[in-house]
Parts: structure tokens; C-alpha cells; sequence
């Protein structure tokens, strides 16, 4: 049912205006914290949504989520009893996550992605059932782009998902000699077209 209340729809905007600013600002002023300029379109975040299970997965880690625009899209497609626990380092992002999403589901994690392990044990979890990425790897020092990702093996439970959407292939180089060969897929709708790695613990 579409929302008509002229209120709602205000709000509504005056969030739109306050995520692209806050977005645009970080992109900006931390470029290597930014993957994009451009936040993820709908027809992506679905895309990753359905390469991640998201809806069977019930412990699920999103690296990453800046603004919250995958994040919102992710706990459409998750199950009622399932948990997001968003980890981003940047407080602007976390300050505004925690004020604009509310949802028990999601669990909002200042912290950085290479305390991984420590951030699921915290949750209260053995393991993830799934780890879904963001991070601009490609700007990332090698020496903590790999502490990320033998971080993410760490987390996951055997037979657990790593999923990582980029427009540079360094994820797949890097995570290889962890993960073994992705599966690679690219979402071409969209802007600009981004390419899905998925891996398989």
C-alpha cells in the first residue's frame, strides 16, 4: 500500500537529502572508507540478497553498510527471527544508521571488519551463517585487506557464504588463497555495473 500522507512523504525526502549528504560528505573526505560515490540501486541489492540466502540465513554480517541502503534492503528479504549485524568503522555512518533504521533485527557494530571473529563472538554466535561485503578492497593495504578476509574464513560456519560486490576483481586475488575460486557473477543494471563474488567456506 502506497504511503500518500503528505507528512510521511516529506520525512521521507528530508531522509533521502540527509543520506546523500552524509554519503557524499564521507566519500569525499575518506575516499579509502568509501567504496562508491553512487550508493547500491535496488535491483543490485536483491541481486545479493538472493546470492547471500538471506532468506534462510539467520546470523548475518554486513561489512561495510555506509548510509544503510543495502542494509534496509537486506532486512526485507531476511526472515523475522534472523540478525544483521552491520559493522562499520566510520562514525558518521554508524551515527546515522542508528537514527534513520530501526529494526531489532539489525545490530549496528562501530568497530573495524579485521575484529571480525571477536565482533561474532560479542553477537553472542559460534559463527556466521553468511558475511556480505561492501568494502572498497580495492583501496585497502594488503596487509589488512587479508586480515579482513582470513577474518570473514574464521567467522563463517563450514558450508558458510562470503559474498563480496565490487567493481574491481582485487577481491577475488586476495581471497582466493583463502576461500579457494568464487563463483562470479555481474549485476549490469547497475549504475555502475558491479560484479558479485561468492565464495563457499
Amino acid at each position: 500500500m502506497v504511503d500518500k500522507n503528505p507528512k510521511n512523504i516529506k520525512k521521507k525526502k528530508s531522509f533521502k537529502v540527509l543520506e546523500r549528504a552524509v554519503f557524499l560528505k564521507n566519500a569525499i573526505l575518506n575516499p579509502k572508507q568509501v567504496a562508491y560515490v553512487v550508493p547500491s540501486g535496488k535491483t543490485l541489492i536483491h541481486s545479493i540478497a538472493q546470492r547471500s540466502g538471506l532468506e534462510k540465513a539467520v546470523k548475518i554480517v554486513e561489512l561495510g553498510p555506509g548510509t544503510g541502503g543495502t542494509t534496509s534492503g537486506f532486512l526485507k528479504e531476511m526472515q523475522e527471527d534472523s540478525i544483521l549485524c552491520a559493522v562499520e568503522i566510520n562514525k558518521d555512518f554508524v551515527d546515522y544508521l542508528n537514527k534513520t533504521i530501526h529494526d531489532k533485527r539489525l545490530h549496528v557494530c562501530h568497530d573495524g571488519a579485521q575484529n571480525l571473529k571477536q565482533i561474532v563472538k560479542d553477537q553472542g554466535w559460534e559463527y556466521a551463517d553468511v558475511v556480505i561485503s561492501g568494502m572498497p578492497f580495492s583501496t585497502l593495504p594488503n596487509n589488512i585487506a587479508r586480515d579482513i578476509i582470513q577474518s570473514v574464513f574464521d567467522s563463517l560456519k563450514p558450508g558458510g557464504l562470503f559474498v563480496a560486490y565490487q567493481f574491481r576483481d582485487r577481491v577475488g586475488k586476495l581471497a582466493s588463497p583463502i576461500f579457494g575460486q568464487p563463483k562470479t557473477y555481474w549485476e549490469y543494471r547497475n549504475f555502475p555495473p558491479m560484479q558479485i563474488f561468492v565464495w563457499k567456506k
